[in-house]
């Protein structure tokens, strides 16, 4: 019946009936409503008379009842309406608590409902300005607004009671966020104290064992490693960077160990083309390549392969690290860092994201990182 906000976006009383909550809020749809609204409330008046007096009224009566009906319904939508423009309930909402409102639901639909029965007189002629001609009109008039006035208030309670429990439910998602996030990061700053002592000072040890007898090698490192520690240090203050950071980041980190472990290492990073600027979380794939070195290629006295590749396949982008190490049990989850990444993952795109551990056949491990795109 009424607009109790913006016309487009209001709740209407409507809606108190669910099967009327699956239309999308529109000022024409409510007007539809304010429609069947007033139609609802003329028959149940016109049962009620028919009741009380016992027989059943005629044609012109229940054209009073109706047009009555529809007058009155649509003097409430366009007084809330213009409540709602002129910021009549802007204001109460925000500078008056809830009887003030409860006033504001109540008077409206007895103006309603006395310019409804007045626009009814002029057009039927039935005699409202006679009060002694009119006593049953008037005494409609006061039985329907106080049905009316019950309804609204009734829906404004409701309102009330799902707005404040909707804002404890937002409070409380909100603070679910935020600790989700500091564990996010804690658990990034954890990743990456474990990632950097060891290797830390494995590369400068080599870099100190290359200066006297190799220092073109020496040099050559010691540039990769600043180039490394410069990429990981800007990855680990943002929030987000891209596939094609991660990939400068990745190949500076595999050059500082190839010079380590000479024909032993190979590697490939490949991006697709097109998703170099992807967005994704910072040191997304670092413990998956350390991991790979650490526990496939090292251990393995003739070396082998690392590839990275990272490819569109349909909604997702597949994200593959693969190695020709020593391989790994079909019951491993991975270290460390690959136990942090998956709870990285499902805290960033919950469901959305996986991260699959196979074996890659004859030799190594295939680790798959699949997130939306």
């Amino acid at each position: 019946m009424a607009d109790l906000t913006t016309p487009a976006t209001s709740f209407h009383p409507l809606e108190l009936i669910p099967y009327f909550r699956r239309f999308p809020c529109t000022r024409w749809r409510n007007l539809v409503y304010t429609f069947i609204w007033s139609s609802l409330i003329a028959g149940l008046f016109l049962l009620v008379s028919a009741a009380l007096g016992g027989r059943m009224p005629n044609a012109r009566t229940v054209g009073i009842y109706f047009v009555v009906g529809y007058f009155m319904g649509f003097a409430i939508h366009a007084l809330f309406a213009a409540g709602s423009m002129f910021g009549v309930e802007a204001w109460l909402k925000q500078r008056r608590g809830f009887a003030a409102r409860a006033v504001y639901y109540i008077a409206i639909p007895v103006l309603g409902a006395i310019a409804g029965f007045q626009a009814g007189d002029w057009f039927f002629h039935i005699g409202f300005h006679d009060p002694a001609q009119a006593r049953g009109w008037i005494i409609s008039i006061a039985s329907t607004s106080l049905v009316i006035s019950l309804i609204l208030s009734a829906v404004l309670y409701t309102r009330e009671r799902e707005a404040r429990a909707q804002a404890e439910l937002e409070r409380q998602r909100s603070a679910s966020e935020r600790m989700e996030r500091d564990a996010i990061a804690a658990n990034l700053r954890a990743l990456q104290a474990q990632i950097e002592p060891h290797f830390l000072f494995n590369t400068l040890a080599n870099i100190s064992s290359l200066v006297d007898r190799e220092p073109r090698e020496a040099k050559r490192m010691l540039e990769r490693f600043i180039g490394f520690l410069r990429a990981s240090l800007a990855a680990t203050r943002m929030e987000r960077t891209t596939l094609g950071a991660e990939r400068e980041l990745i190949s500076a980190y595999l050059d500082v160990l190839q010079v380590r472990m000479g024909a032993r290492l190979r590697y490939a990073v490949e991006i697709a083309p097109g998703l170099e600027s992807f967005s994704i979380p910072p040191m997304l794939l670092q413990p998956v390549v350390e991991n790979a070195i650490r526990h496939g290629l090292e251990p393995k006295m003739e070396g082998g392969t690392v590839e990275v590749r990272a490819a569109r396949e349909g909604a997702m982008v597949a994200i593959e690290v693969r190695d020709t190490g020593v391989g790994f049990h079909a019951s491993t989850e991975g270290g460390f860092g690959l136990a942090n990444l998956r709870d990285r993952l499902r805290g960033l795109y919950g469901e959305g994201a996986r991260l699959s551990i196979v074996e890659n056949r004859p030799s190594g491990t295939i680790v798959s990182i699949h997130i939306p795109a």
